[in-house]
């Protein structure tokens, strides 16, 4: 994690929106192959072939590679329920009078 923070800080990006899409990426991960730990398990419990569970969750690709463009192109509308809920810990501070955020 140390080296991606410093890619993220040289490239000014926010660590949260960098976070977001990095747990993205890694969801995905668990259900493509050549692992595919997630969707092994899954086709091993149910009893389903692995080459069958994996035509079957296809449309599920494509659903994951749109959130991910999605997270990438459009931060604000990612980072809207943190700066939001915790705007301190998307780099927001607080108004001169107190009774609002500033967020860059």
């Amino acid at each position: 994690m140390p080296v991606v923070n410093q890619l993220t800080d040289q490239a000014s990006i926010n660590n949260v929106h960098m976070g977001i899409v990095l747990i993205i990426t890694l969801a995905f991960g668990l259900i493509t192959p050549p692992y595919g730990l997630s969707l092994l398990m899954a086709s091993k419990f149910v009893g389903v072939r692995f080459s069958a569970a994996l035509r079957a969750s296809l449309p599920i690709y494509v659903i994951f590679f749109a959130t991910i463009a999605f997270a990438i192109f459009f931060p604000n509308a990612v980072l809207w329920l943190p700066k939001t809920l915790f705007p301190e810990s998307v780099g927001c501070f607080k108004a001169p009078d107190g009774a609002s955020y500033i967020c860059p």
